[in-house]
């Protein structure tokens, strides 16, 4: 596979969900890909997990629409506060916030349907990668 940059297993994502069933399907197909994952119920509990997680967490994999106190859009903001590099996969039913779409469309930003298949997270995970 001619992906750019690093392989699987040297590769962190952060994955989002207030679903905890979400949270524990995405991690199972990244962690069963070679993938180091950090799992995060909510926008506070990932910017505590951020702050604290010493090496470089390589792309989010968020829902839209989660807590009352940030959308994925704006945990995807915060995070590019301290993390400049951080690569952004959203997951939802729907998207129907502007400024997701708009991410989407400029690029600087995935997106994935639910529901959907393992294969494409992984397809989609890589194509974020390697922008």
């Amino acid at each position: 596979m001619g992906m750019a940059g690093k392989s699987a297993e040297h590769t962190t994502v952060m994955v989002v969900d207030d679903d905890e069933s979400i949270v524990n399907l995405v991690s199972g197909i990244l962690e069963s890909a070679g993938y180091k994952v950090l799992k995060a119920k909510h926008s506070d509990e990932a910017l505590d997990i951020s702050s604290v997680f010493k090496d470089e967490i390589d792309i989010l994999v968020t829902d839209v629409k989660m807590d009352p106190f940030m959308t994925g859009f704006q945990l995807a903001q915060c995070l590019r506060l301290m993390r400049v590099e951080i690569k952004v996969l959203y997951i939802s039913g729907y998207v129907e916030d502007e400024m997701v779409r708009w991410e989407v469309e400029s690029s600087v930003a995935g997106f994935l349907q639910k529901p959907f298949n393992p294969q494409t997270l992984l397809e989609r995970i890589q194509t974020q990668l390697a922008l």
